[in-house]
C-alpha cells in the first residue's frame, strides 16, 4: 500500500503520479470508444447510409446499385418479363381465318385422295375417306353426288366394287373445299363385290391387298392401297353348369318304397 502511495525509484515522485494518470487517461478513452462503436453498430441501419438487406450488391465496375427502373418491364427483380413472352404466345396462338368462298368450284381444281382407316376387315364395313382440297382457288363451293365423284376399288385387274354401280353410297351434299384445309367426306363399302344393279348376292371381297381410286369427274385421279385382314374369331368360354342338386326323398315316398321292397 506505501508503495502505491509513494512510489520509489530514482526519478522524482511526480514522474511516476503523471505516467499513472496517462495510463489511466488511455484506458478510460479506449473503453469509451470501444462502447461508442458498438452503439453505432447496433443503431446502424437507421442512417442515412443503411442499404435494404434484400437490395442487389453494387457492381465492382460501376460502384452502383441497379435501380427498379432499369429492369425489364413487370419484372423488378431482374428477370426476363413475361409480358412480352405472352404476348408472344397470344399472337402464336391466333388462328389464321379460313378463306370464304366466293363461288362453286371447278371439277378440275378438286383433289380427292381416298383413304382408308386400319384396320379394315374382310366382311365387315369399311369407310373410305374422301379427302377434299383445292389446287388452285382458296375456297370454292363443290355439289358432292355420284355425279361429280366417283370411287372404284381394284385388285390388280379384277374390279372389285365402284360407285358407278352403288350410287348411294356417296352421299350428296354440299361442301366447302379450300386449298389450305382439306375437306373429309365419308364412303360406306360393305365389303361386297358390286354389279351393275347394286345387288347383295355378289361374293365377300377376300383377305387381301387392294387399290382405292378416286377422282372428280375431269380431275386426275389419285390411287392409295390398303390391306383388308382376315376377321379374328371370337373366343367364346363356356361358363361351367352349376353342380345340380340331389333331391330329397319326401316320407310318402321312403313309405312307397318299403311297400316295394316287401
Amino acid at each position: 500500500m506505501s508503495s502505491v502511495a509513494k512510489p520509489k525509484g530514482p526519478l522524482p515522485p511526480r514522474v511516476y503520479w503523471t505516467r499513472r494518470l496517462v495510463a489511466l487517461a488511455l484506458t478510460f478513452a479506449l473503453v469509451f470508444g470501444i462502447s461508442r462503436l458498438l452503439s453505432d453498430g447496433g443503431q446502424g441501419s437507421d442512417g442515412p447510409s443503411a442499404r435494404p438487406a434484400a437490395a442487389p450488391a453494387a457492381s465492382p465496375s460501376s460502384g452502383r446499385t441497379p435501380s427498379a427502373s432499369a429492369l425489364p418491364a413487370g419484372n423488378a427483380e431482374g428477370k426476363p418479363g413475361k409480358d412480352k413472352k405472352e404476348g408472344g404466345d397470344k399472337a402464336k396462338a391466333t388462328k389464321t381465318p379460313l378463306a370464304v368462298p366466293t363461288g362453286p368450284c371447278e371439277a378440275t381444281d378438286v383433289s380427292v385422295v381416298p383413304s382408308v382407316d386400319d384396320p379394315a376387315y374382310a366382311g365387315r364395313p369399311v369407310t373410305i375417306t374422301l379427302n377434299l382440297s383445292t389446287l388452285e382457288s382458296p375456297a370454292c363451293t363443290w355439289e358432292v353426288s355420284p355425279d361429280s365423284v366417283v370411287v372404284k376399288l381394284t385388285s390388280g385387274a379384277d374390279r372389285i366394287w365402284t360407285t358407278q354401280d352403288c350410287e348411294e353410297a356417296i352421299p350428296a351434299e354440299s361442301v366447302v373445299v379450300r386449298k389450305d384445309q382439306e375437306t373429309k367426306v365419308d364412303v360406306a363399302w360393305s365389303t361386297l363385290r358390286s354389279d351393275e344393279e347394286c345387288t347383295r348376292f355378289t361374293s365377300w371381297a377376300q383377305p387381301g391387298y387392294y387399290h382405292a381410286t378416286a377422282a372428280a369427274y375431269g380431275a386426275e385421279p389419285k390411287d392409295i392401297q390398303f390391306q383388308l385382314l382376315r376377321p379374328v374369331a371370337e373366343t367364346i368360354t363356356p361358363e361351367p353348369d352349376p353342380e345340380p342338386k340331389r333331391k330329397q326323398s319326401r316320407p310318402e315316398d321312403r313309405s312307397q318304397t318299403r311297400k316295394r321292397d316287401r
